[in-house]
């Protein structure tokens, strides 16, 4: 009953973003990459870690942009996630978010959704990933697959 009310809380809101997506400030082309989907059915995880569906790879975002990030881990300790910006492999990371998001202790039963601001002061890449990080434990963690930022 939980996942069958948490999915359609998320198809309620994602209807709702794609209602209000000409206030934003994407184009129509780069708001049908921020809205990729994914499958309900991947929201599982039976070994201990996090694994990110969205973004997927290959998107293209614009500084200014907002970005979905889906991702469903199970570590009992966690105490929430850290979602951290990555413009390269060589880059230490911009918080996405002030504190943590998540479960504090997920079981790897259902996927998490958060929205995040591509901010000014993030540098554009078409080496960029998403890395979400247990907040109590930083080597639990996953990155998404690459994709571009392009300047405002």
């Amino acid at each position: 009953m939980k996942k069958r009310f948490t999915l359609s809380l998320a198809l309620l809101a994602g209807a709702w973003m794609v209602g209000c997506s000409s206030s934003s400030s994407a184009s129509d082309e780069d708001s049908s990459s921020s809205s990729a989907s994914y499958n309900s059915e991947d929201c599982t995880l039976s070994e201990k870690g996090v694994k990110i569906l969205l973004p997927a790879g290959d998107e293209e975002y614009k500084i200014g942009d907002s970005i979905t990030i889906v991702f469903v881990a199970n570590y009992a300790n966690a105490n929430g996630f850290n979602v951290l910006y990555k413009a390269n492999a060589d880059d230490k990371g911009s918080e996405l978010f002030t504190g943590s998001v998540g479960d504090v202790s997920p079981d790897g039963t259902e996927c998490t959704e958060v929205k995040a601001l591509l901010k000014e002061e993030l540098t554009p890449s078409t080496e960029a990933f998403i890395r979400v990080q247990a907040y109590n434990a930083q080597k639990v963690r996953a990155n998404s697959n690459t994709f571009t930022v392009k300047a405002k």
